[in-house]
């Protein structure tokens, strides 16, 4: 069978698309509701219904736009803070399904959002208010000190917000002050999920999107050497990880 015109391939990718974004934020309301009771009681509902979300949304963009997730390395079972390179939506749905209990640091005003808010709370989300930088900091550690992390995992991002594949934006020092407040060994996470699933637009596109566990900083280091360190080892394996990505797009 002759394979179709690329413009006609291109357009066919796009209604895939579009098909599964429909889909997508409709399974999301549908979850979100038909679960919100039972997650307004229980932390373990709100983590089934969350993680069951993200296996059916995934289960949909292989189908529909032939990407696939994979995780590479080994997911940490005990308390700790999780350092991941953050590109996409897709990264944030990688964790919540892989990481056995994650507590992500978030924006305050997500708590403030119709449904999701009610989940991120049980969750055990981290808030924290980015405008007031030096006070948010203290306010997110105290938060943790006074409330815990239930074993859980304290995922940050240390760009603080999505970064495109090819972007370059400084780590922010938050992830070091929480190493040194909280003495717990730093999981650092490398992805490509830019390439596969973008910051803006709606192109979803095929290929193997890749979550990277790639080693952990244990407790007592200094903290001054922290910081680079978590850089360094990030972007080097996230660099990696997009090369292998670039492949999928030639």
């Amino acid at each position: 069978m002759r394979a179709p015109p690329a413009g006609h391939a291109s357009l066919i990718a796009g209604l895939r698309a579009v098909l599964f974004l429909g889909l997508f934020y409709l399974l999301m309301v549908v979850w979100g509701v038909l679960f919100f009771l039972p997650s307004a009681f229980s932390r373990r509902w709100t983590t089934w219904t969350m993680k069951s979300f993200v296996t059916i949304s995934f289960a949909m963009l292989r189908i529909m736009c032939g990407t696939r997730c994979e995780l590479r390395g080994t997911l940490p079972d005990g308390p700790c803070i999780v350092a991941s390179k953050h590109q996409s939506f897709l990264d944030v749905m990688m964790t919540m399904l892989w990481m056995p209990r994650p507590r992500f640091v978030m924006k305050r005003s997500i708590l403030y959002t119709p449904v999701l808010g009610l989940y991120a709370w049980r969750l055990g989300c981290i808030p924290i208010d980015r405008a007031r930088r030096g006070e948010a900091m203290r306010s997110m550690i105290n938060w943790i000190k006074t409330r815990g992390t239930d074993g859980g995992q304290v995922i940050i991002f240390p760009q603080g917000t999505r970064v495109p594949p090819g972007e370059d934006r400084p780590y922010k020092i938050g992830v070091s002050k929480l190493y040194d407040a909280l003495d717990m060994p730093v999981v650092l996470v490398a992805v490509n999920t830019g390439w596969f699933w973008p910051k803006t637009g709606i192109r979803r596109s095929p290929g193997t999107a890749v979550m990277e566990v790639i080693g952990t900083i244990p407790p007592g280091q200094a903290s001054e050497s922290v910081l680079p360190e978590i850089e360094a080892r990030i972007e080097e394996a996230s660099n990696r990880l997009a090369e292998e990505a670039a492949r999928d797009f030639t």
